[in-house]
């Protein structure tokens, strides 16, 4: 597969989603900078920074350079809309993108594909929403509680939110089918605000018309449809098998329904 592993691995995932899936419109969306919630916890998501220098700061850095090259050829060649909001998280612009397209037809449907748990709030709100795991290969569940309510009460490790010490999964939820329970739990001393400060930090931010209008598109432009380009790309990658006619001919065609509404 070259020196490109992480491009080839997505590739042909991408592939196998797109042919699953057969969507109409497919939506790339990109992280942004969350200052908001890192205003209000600014621990938040720290665990997941990698110290510069090392070994792993070194992966780190091939990786995203990888990545930067997946969404080079995304905009480039495939008939894809890429899209960032350079203040807000992926999570939140997916949100918000759904709301405004919900809002000019109600009969869209919408299929979100991230094993990130959070997804599961869409659920909760929008009947036109369903959210597939691909790593464990199966449709998320809608909760029987309000997600963001029970995920306040416990806070989330992924993200460095801590929640109510004492509270965990079991006691969230017994917490959510028992009011006076949740009554308790709030009266705790600083229990109330740690809720209220995860209710902020988990729940979607709906954006203003000033926000969405700061909506980057790099990937929305019409593009030919012409492989050419990826064809190359794949040939200086070094990417061999998915170059055979037969392996080729099928890649192309994965994307030709999304073509002909892009």
């Amino acid at each position: 597969m070259g020196p490109a592993p992480v491009v080839y691995n997505f590739m042909r995932n991408f592939r196998a989603i797109v042919e699953q899936f057969a969507p109409d419109y497919i939506y790339f969306v990109l992280e942004g900078h969350p200052q908001q919630r890192i205003d209000m916890l600014p621990q938040y998501k720290a665990n997941r920074q990698v110290e510069a220098d090392g070994k792993a700061y070194e992966e780190q850095k091939k990786f995203f350079k990888q990545v930067d090259h997946i969404i080079q050829l995304l905009v480039a060649s495939f008939p894809v809309s890429v899209v960032r909001h350079p203040e807000f998280e992926c999570d939140d612009t997916i949100y918000n993108v759904i709301r405004a397209l919900s809002e000019v037809d109600k009969k869209f449907e919408f299929t979100v594909i991230s094993n990130d748990s959070d997804f599961t709030q869409l659920l909760c709100e929008f009947d036109s929403v369903s959210v597939y795991n691909p790593m464990l290969k199966k449709y998320v569940e809608k909760p029987e509680v309000d997600y963001v309510t029970w995920k306040a009460l416990r806070g989330d490790g992924s993200d460095n939110i801590p929640g109510i010490p004492g509270v965990g999964d079991v006691t969230a939820t017994k917490a959510m089918e028992d009011p006076d329970l949740l009554l308790e739990i709030l009266a705790r001393v600083g229990a109330a605000e740690i809720f209220q400060r995860n209710m902020s930090l988990i729940k979607f931010i709906t954006w203003s018309e000033n926000d969405q209008e700061k909506l980057e598109r790099p990937g929305t432009h019409v593009k030919p449809q012409s492989w050419e380009s990826l064809r190359q790309a794949f040939e200086s990658y070094g990417f061999k098998s998915m170059l055979k006619p037969e392996t080729w001919t099928k890649f192309v065609g994965t994307f030709e329904k999304a073509f002909q509404n892009y």
